[in-house]
């Protein structure tokens, strides 16, 4: 471990049983905006709802030795999550989109058009987040906590089984809707910040933030 932890907590490899454990964490977030960036007038199925979150979280799931849970051991028995940190090396590929597809088709043409929106959003971040990387660096894919100071400790471990593996910088995208001011506090510098025309209206700007790490310097 890199760092220290009081005692209960645990780091391991993340299992995909805590997806619905996690659909609910970000589903308040996630699934309260249409996708022109305010609040929802839309009155979307919670089934859907549902859907959209999942794959978003999917989209971001890649399985490898660089995805990592925090749980902690509870008195009853069993374990509670309150962390996860994915990471991805710049060409590594999941089968999110794969996932969705079969899904599609006991959607409305409503629901289909804003599941793609959604679709077309991430696939871009990703390509101009990996435009900035090298082949020596990774990206941050999935972050999410459930209590004050775990983020901190999950993303600890993380960069330092990064730093041993040899990647140089960990990147990151977010946006104005996530808490993406946490990241300059934590040594994240910022390297590009744009608007997105799609999702902003005349009243409120829709801000896309890329960030960097170096942990090699």
């Amino acid at each position: 471990m890199y760092g220290t932890m009081r005692a209960g907590l645990k780091i391991s490899p993340f299992d995909e049983r805590y997806l619905p454990k996690l659909v609910e964490w970000v589903r308040p977030l996630w699934s309260m905006v249409d996708w022109e960036g305010q609040v929802s007038t839309v009155d979307w199925r919670d089934e859907f709802r549902d859907l959209d979150v999942e794959f978003i979280l999917r989209h971001n799931i890649f399985r490898n030795e660089f995805a990592l849970q925090l749980t902690e051991e509870r008195e009853a028995g069993g374990e509670e999550l309150l962390a996860v940190a994915l990471a991805a090396g710049k060409h590594e590929e999941n089968d999110a989109v794969e996932w969705l597809a079969p899904r599609l088709a006991g959607l409305g043409q409503q629901e289909q058009d804003s599941l793609q929106l959604v679709v077309d959003y991430l696939e871009d971040m990703d390509r101009r987040t990996c435009s900035q990387m090298t082949e020596d660096d990774i990206r941050l894919t999935l972050f999410a906590s459930s209590q004050p100071g775990c983020g901190r400790l999950i993303l600890e471990e993380l960069e330092g089984r990064l730093r041993a593996a040899g990647f140089a910088s960990l990147y990151l995208w977010t946006d104005s809707d996530c808490t993406h001011q946490w990241y300059p506090r934590h040594g994240f510098e910022l390297v590009e910040m744009a608007r997105n025309e799609a999702f902003s209206t005349p009243q409120r700007d829709f801000l896309t933030y890329i960030f960097r790490k170096e942990l090699i310097p």
